[in-house]
């Protein structure tokens, strides 16, 4: 870790990753908060780049649930916590289990999913 405060090119991601994120889970930033563990992953490796951000999503949820306290749908909370559970899951299992190689690809593979899918909504559906 102390390699990487030195690094230039940490800063280079890690300021613009954080901001993003900080935005996005804020509510200011739309959808663009997924772009910051894989920017991150430009100038290390992936879970560390993941284990950076959390503190900061971490805090973010808890001013959430401290400001947004009594208001919410229960109905839609019981039908994401499967999905939640299993993708905690599914990410302890990555991070354990898969090479940093692996988890640069997956993360990878995801954002990119993630700007295909954007593109053909944006393109079948019109921009909103």
């Amino acid at each position: 870790m102390s390699g990487l405060l030195s690094d230039p090119w940490f800063y280079a991601a890690a300021i613009p990753a954080v901001i993003l994120v900080g935005l996005s889970k804020g509510g200011f930033g739309g959808a663009v908060g997924f772009v910051g563990v894989p920017l991150m992953a430009l100038a290390m490796p992936p879970v560390q780049a993941a284990a950076i951000l959390l503190p900061i999503l971490c805090l973010m949820d808890i001013v959430s649930v401290w400001t947004w306290w009594g208001v919410y749908d229960r109905k839609m909370l019981v039908d994401m916590m499967p999905g939640a559970v299993i993708g905690i899951g599914l990410g302890w299992l990555t991070a354990a289990l898969v090479t940093e190689e692996m988890v640069r690809l997956i993360v990878g593979a995801v954002a990119l999913i993630f700007v295909l899918r954007w593109l053909y909504l944006q393109f079948r559906h019109g921009a909103d």
